[in-house]
């Protein structure tokens, strides 16, 4: 166990993104951590990378997430390749430069915020450092400023390379052989990164029972821990039904897993829907959106709406009558299906879209993989209500039993509490 936990500790939480808990994956998987180990620990929030001016990153702030933090550090850099990728016009330029630079850019970004993290916090002293994703796996850097701790925990919340080398072969005929290729050096990189960062920290919280037994393989001597990703209880919703049947998807369309996921329902699974569904339907596809997205392949579609970068999504799971999460690649948990579950919907999605939850296909959730299974599995659950009706009952019961913030806080807890001390190789006088 980490010291008694009976007076609280003090852990520094480094993150690459602004935690909320009605964001992006990551987003929600920060917020929800935050204000879970506030319990435990008086947390010193530190946000790093391109989020704009330091008043405004305030401002974006969640009052829960200030509420759960004694202090929030906000250091917002433009790194030197993200400024050349910005200032580059051509495309494939900036495909070559991406692909040339020694470094991931999301890592990049990071590195100068966290060395100036480090001058800002010289000579402080913390129980843990706890960073979110390899983005920030630089606990070295803090220690050139004699910022001292006694254990680094990392949140690989995300098998990173992994979810890199299956996108190249998952994804190489929607962006080609030359993408694929730069996809690749990008995977190669992430994998080195973590052959270098992830043995320099003495626990890794992963997302899933499968990520904790691929990591444990390849790195036994760091301390694994399971804590899975949750969602928050949605806000009270009337249900609106418009008589057509309506399935949902949300993502953030720029992530290629899910733009590749909407092409495939949308070009390939609707129109065996129109000849063979019992009526009319409809497919809502809510999220973040790019000025690089081709949105006419799908608003071309007519039985397709597209909603983009909306401030809140309980409007649209009230029109829904199912989620789909047709994910061909990628990697992590999907946040995704937890929320539809808290939001009492079924899903359906496919093997990958579900990997590492604790779910029973045909109990609280249908999976199918190929267009005409998977088109078939929508149609069931399009004409059979009560099926539609008990599958949703069942994700919404394993939500609240496994999947919600109070499911959080006690692995976090668990976690923490069988964490050894001192840390591999680190006293409480010594930094990383």
């Amino acid at each position: 166990m980490l010291g008694s936990l009976m007076g609280k500790k003090r852990l520094l939480y480094i993150s690459a993104v602004i935690p909320k808990s009605t964001g992006g994956g990551s987003e929600m998987r920060a917020a929800s951590q935050i204000m879970a180990l506030s319990e435990l620990f008086d947390i010193t929030l530190a946000i790093m990378g391109d989020h704009g001016r330091e008043v405004e990153v305030h401002e974006f702030l969640e009052d829960d997430v200030k509420t759960a933090c004694v202090a929030v550090v906000v250091i917002s850099r433009i790194s030197l390749i993200n400024r050349r990728l910005r200032n580059t016009q051509s495309f494939w330029a900036r495909v070559l430069l991406e692909a040339l630079w020694p470094l991931p850019p999301a890592f990049a970004a990071c590195r100068l915020p966290v060395a100036e993290l480090g001058r800002r916090l010289a000579d402080e002293r913390f129980d843990v450092v706890h960073c979110f994703r390899l983005y920030t796996a630089l606990p070295r850097l803090l220690g050139r400023h004699r910022v001292m701790f006694e254990r680094a925990v990392l949140d690989f919340d995300d098998y990173q390379s992994q979810a890199e080398f299956r996108s190249v072969t998952a994804f190489r005929n929607l962006i080609g052989n030359r993408l694929s290729v730069v996809n690749w050096f990008k995977a190669v990189k992430w994998w080195f990164l973590e052959a270098l960062l992830v043995p320099s920290f003495d626990d890794a919280l992963v997302c899933s029972e499968l990520d904790q037994q691929r990591l444990r393989r390849r790195f036994p001597s760091t301390q694994w821990h399971v804590v899975p990703n949750t969602v928050v209880e949605p806000p009270p919703f009337c249900p609106i039904r418009s008589g057509r049947f309506t399935f949902l998807f949300v993502g953030i369309l720029t992530y290629l897993p899910n733009w590749d996921a909407v092409l495939f329902f949308c070009t390939r699974v609707v129109p065996i829907l129109r000849r063979v569904g019992p009526g009319e339907l409809r497919v809502l596809i809510v999220g973040r959106v790019g000025c690089d997205l081709d949105l006419n392949k799908l608003t071309a579609i007519e039985e397709v709406r597209v909603v983009a970068n909306p401030l809140d999504l309980s409007p649209y799971y009230a029109q829904s009558d199912a989620v789909i999460v047709p994910i061909r690649g990628g990697g992590g948990t999907r946040i995704k299906i937890l929320e539809a579950f808290s939001y009492g919907l079924p899903v359906v999605s496919t093997t990958i879209g579900a990997e590492g939850l604790d779910v029973t296909p045909g109990s609280d959730i249908i999976i199918a993989d190929g267009a005409e299974a998977f088109a078939e599995q929508c149609h069931r659950i399009w004409r059979d209500d009560p099926l539609r009706r008990r599958i949703a009952r069942g994700g919404y019961d394993l939500w609240r039993r496994k999947y919600n913030p109070a499911a959080l806080a006690v692995a976090l807890k668990a976690a923490y509490e069988g964490m050894e001390t001192p840390g591999i190789g680190r006293g409480p006088n010594t930094a990383c």
